[in-house]
């Protein structure tokens, strides 16, 4: 398994590969024996242009949200327009979309933001770039009900308590859903404290 993240603290990097990432990454391929995830640290346009095409079976991925927090080091969420903003997150994605293989999956979880009191849209704003211009097919929008979303004093609108989780594929036809496993069981949920278990 190889993770790519852009998140870690210093603390964490003697575990992670920061250079030569390319090389790291095919003597990892090579060794049939390694069982260890192997973690790859830096900007994620960067690490992803160093790596072999269709080679990745899954990407999960939940990028900033634009304008909403000020990150030590920069970085994606800090551009001065929302479609600067998608611009960018657009190019990483056109990575993705290089070293996923054909076979593969790429879950992209993204929140909305404002601006000048108008709600954006970015979510959809960047799903349909994504499908119109690289080909991706959007199989699923799936809605995560954040029960406790966190607190919103404006009074001019309703409290933004849910996310979009988009499905990717490449292709419309080499994977499934194993719906029965993922199936709630009739009469076998309960709530336990505001969220269904």
């Amino acid at each position: 398994m190889i993770f790519v993240t852009c998140i870690i603290s210093p603390e964490e990097r003697p575990m992670l590969i920061t250079e030569d990432i390319a090389r790291r990454i095919n003597e990892y391929l090579a060794d049939p024996c390694c069982l260890e995830p192997l973690y790859v640290w830096g900007d994620a346009l960067s690490v992803l242009s160093e790596m072999p095409d269709e080679f990745i079976d899954c990407v999960m991925t939940s990028p900033p949200y634009w304008g909403k927090r000020q990150y030590q080091g920069g970085g994606i969420g800090l551009e001065n327009s929302y479609e600067e903003y998608i611009d960018k997150l657009v190019a990483v994605c056109k990575e993705i979309y290089r070293v996923l293989k054909p076979t593969g999956s790429f879950w992209l979880n993204i929140g909305d933001s404002y601006k000048n009191k108008r709600l954006l849209g970015i979510p959809w704003r960047v799903s349909l770039r994504l499908t119109d211009k690289q080909n991706w097919i959007l199989r699923n929008d799936v809605i995560w009900n954040k029960v406790k979303g966190s607190p919103d004093n404006s009074k001019d609108k309703l409290r933004n308590l849910h996310e979009y989780v988009f499905h990717f594929t490449k292709n419309s036809h080499s994977y499934y859903y194993d719906l029965d496993a993922i199936r709630s069981k009739p009469r076998k949920a309960r709530v336990v404290n505001g969220a269904v278990v």
